[in-house]
């Protein structure tokens, strides 16, 4: 794609006049595919801008090895999770970075400035006349094609000589994230895919009755038999155990839903005081008319955990765009989910212990110092003894067609299209598999090798003995160049990929699928074992990932049929071990019990 020709005679007098003065801290070659830049919009000068700064952590390799060995089940420290103070005080910049900042935002007549929990971060509202100055750059205003969402963004921006190696990022800068993506599917009763407006307002609920378990839907007492959980019924519900959910795109869940969906499956809930705490992180918003994600995310969560606390955490992500309209500084005023998320986390004296999310950008769409800085937080959290959970998407390898699988690097290399924060190495990705009984994964399970993070030390022998084995011998030289094969795989585990839920919107029962449903589902059992061992004396699970490819690895249940495809390729088949089509495979919980003490 050729750039406008204003754009880049702006640009370039901004950057030849700022080359001896400041150093280029990410650029793009071109508009990212799926985005366009409108031309004619006109921004006031005054607008303002609300931007990130993520700040230089010195501390952060140790946290990481901290993380690593209390990860390990082998490890003496095991299990000896790190406190909110001790993670505050890795993550900390040093008193220059801290000085240097504040004064170069003073400076830039920056308002509503607010800092992180650890002052990793700063957040501020810039008029756009400052921003430009500041960043030796031009904003311009570009449109989502499919969602025709406007985002004020640049595709390059650079940093003061002096400041550049006090800051990791300015984001949303250059950040053209997809609006729009996360795993959820919707499925009719007969099975057949539906979408809202086929969706005929029902007054008055189907029943648990209609169904037969692990016949014609996936429900809790078909998840226990799935996953060999049995009657085990969780005891320490003291606060100490609770499941977190994530809700970004002004998606809400409903309290009303979830106790329909109790008292229909989850009879010794009836009569019960049980209620699902609500936080809003961002502010009030309304909620998204259409779709159903929280409500999906939030009953999956509970199916096998009740009575586990659960509380539900919504960002407003998606601000409408208003040209020329002064933005409010305690507006998010940006598509920036994950950090406002983290660090209201991070703030937190006790944070839950498993969280479930269901969303994820194509990883190139997310720029690399950005995606760093949000899987550090991820590394965080872990340190906190918090397992966190993504899915890994419905798209297959990227998406169907070969020609839209294309790198925003410049050159229009073919790819396939990594998501993040799946594959952030500091995350447990899961997949999801089709079926009843017998479980083989969905082709479009979200699948891949990342091409931001290299492929970390406790996945090493499972991923390298795929890629050396005879899993895909008829690889063509095409695929064999799709995918970085050092890179971080993924997924790391699946769960099924459907379940009955209650829709508030439509006031109906639904079955839905994708990712969507993996994910929670998965994390719901990860809460039993944090409860199984809080029950025995020991702290929580955490961090999950160096456990299930080490000792856990003989309590997941090996797929080795099936395959995952996408961008026209015949993509990855299931085998014996780690494979990108199914992960380690799904867990057993019975043999988990054993292993996790």
């Amino acid at each position: 794609m050729v750039l406008p020709p204003l754009w880049c005679s702006l640009l370039a007098a901004f950057l030849t006049s700022a080359s001896a003065s400041s150093l280029v801290k990410h650029s793009l070659p071109d508009v990212p595919s799926g985005w366009a830049e409108i031309q004619d919009a006109e921004l006031s000068p005054s607008r303002g801008l609300n931007l990130r700064f993520g700040l230089a952590q010195h501390g952060f390799t140790q946290l990481e090895s901290l993380l690593l060995n209390i990860s390990d089940p082998s490890h003496p420290s095991y299990g000896k999770h790190l406190s909110k103070e001790q993670v505050h005080a890795l993550s900390t910049p040093s008193n220059d970075t801290l000085e240097l900042v504040d004064g170069w935002l003073a400076t830039h007549n920056a308002s509503s400035v607010k800092w992180s929990s650890s002052k990793d971060s700063v957040t501020a509202v810039v008029p756009i006349s400052s921003a430009e100055k500041m960043l030796s750059t031009r904003f311009g205003v570009f449109e989502h094609v499919t969602s025709r969402k406007r985002v004020v963004r640049t595709l390059s921006y650079s940093l003061p000589q002096d400041l550049a190696p006090h800051i990791n990022f300015v984001h949303p800068t250059t950040a053209f994230l997809d609006p729009l993506r996360h795993g959820m599917g919707k499925f009719s009763l007969d099975g057949h895919v539906t979408t809202p407006s086929d969706i005929q307002k029902r007054p008055v609920p189907l029943n648990q009755s209609h169904f037969e378990s692990c016949v014609s839907v996936i429900d809790p007492p078909c998840v226990r038999k799935l996953y060999n959980i049995g009657n085990y019924t969780p005891k320490v519900v003291d606060g100490r155990n609770r499941i977190g959910v994530a809700g970004y795109l002004d998606i809400l869940a409903k309290p009303e839903s979830l106790k329909l969906y109790l008292n229909d499956y989850i009879p010794e809930s009836i009569g019960s005081n049980y209620t699902m705490e609500v936080v809003n992180i961002t502010g009030p918003f309304t909620a998204s008319s259409v779709g159903d994600e929280g409500n999906l995310d939030t009953q999956l969560a509970i199916q096998v955990a009740y009575p586990i606390p659960m509380t539900y955490y919504t960002t407003n992500s998606v601000p409408p765009y208003i040209p020329d309209q002064n933005q409010d500084g305690e507006r998010p005023g940006v598509n920036e989910p994950y950090l406002d998320f983290i660090d209201y986390l991070l703030g937190l004296d006790e944070p839950p212990t498993v969280i479930t999310t269901s969303y994820g950008d194509d990883e190139q769409t997310v720029p690399q110092d950005y995606a760093n800085a949000v899987c550090q937080g991820f590394a965080k959290l872990g340190a906190r003894g918090v397992s966190v959970l993504f899915s890994t998407g419905d798209q297959g390898l990227g998406t169907d067609e070969l020609s839209a699988c294309i790198a925003n690097t410049g050159n229009n290399a073919t790819t396939f299209l990594p998501v993040f924060p799946a594959s952030c190495p500091y995350v447990t990705s899961v997949g999801m598999t089709l079926g009843f009984e017998t479980q083989t994964p969905s082709f479009a399970s979200g699948a891949g090798f990342s091409y931001y993070f290299d492929r970390p030390a406790y996945q090493d022998t499972a991923v390298s003995a795929y890629l050396a084995g005879p899993a895909n011998p008829d690889e063509t030289e095409l695929q064999s160049s799709m995918y970085n094969h050092r890179g971080r795989a993924y997924p790391d585990i699946t769960a099924v990929g459907s379940g009955a839920f209650f829709d508030y919107f439509f006031n109906r029962w639904d079955i839905s699928g994708g990712t969507s449903a993996a994910v929670p589902t998965a994390a719901s059992i990860v809460a039993l074992l944090n409860d199984w061992r809080l029950r025995n004396g020991k702290p929580t699970m955490g961090f999950l990932n160096p456990f299930i490819y080490g000792v856990g690895l003989e309590a997941l249940v090996d797929i080795t049929d099936g395959f995952v495809n996408g961008c026209e390729q015949p993509g990855f088949n299931a085998t014996k071990g780690w494979d990108p089509a199914s992960g380690l495979g799904f867990f057993d919980f019975e043999k988990l019990q054993s292993l996790v003490l």
